[in-house]
């Protein structure tokens, strides 16, 4: 049952990406205005039927743990090439960094 509202938040975005990437003239215009509110409207419709059976708790762990997954991959990945900023702290960023993914993917996925 999920498979509706998927199909429509996706054809919602790609409606909205080929509308923004289009070049805009006076014809183009009027329908990029006219797509980029279909496009809204089929994200918003699919966004209420995929997550309106869902409890807030659950929506609430899920963002947590997407958020812990960004924080982690971030000190990684791209924390210990500040060099400028952190002066001895590489590993100590990786090491907290794999903590925070670990756990935020665990949030995100179970």
């Amino acid at each position: 049952m999920e498979l509706i509202p998927a199909l429509l938040i996706g054809v919602g975005l790609l409606i909205i990406y080929f509308a923004v990437m289009k070049d805009g003239d006076k014809k183009v215009a009027f329908r990029l205005e006219q797509n980029l509110v279909i496009g809204l409207i089929l994200v918003v419709i699919g966004g209420y039927i995929l997550f309106s059976h869902l409890s807030s708790a659950l929506l609430t762990k899920k963002f947590i743990g997407l958020i812990l997954t960004v924080f982690g991959f971030f000190m990684v990945f791209k924390y210990p090439y500040c060099q400028q900023y952190n002066s001895g702290l590489e590993v100590t960023g990786i090491v907290f960094g794999v903590i925070i993914l670990v756990v935020g993917l665990v949030l995100l996925i179970f």
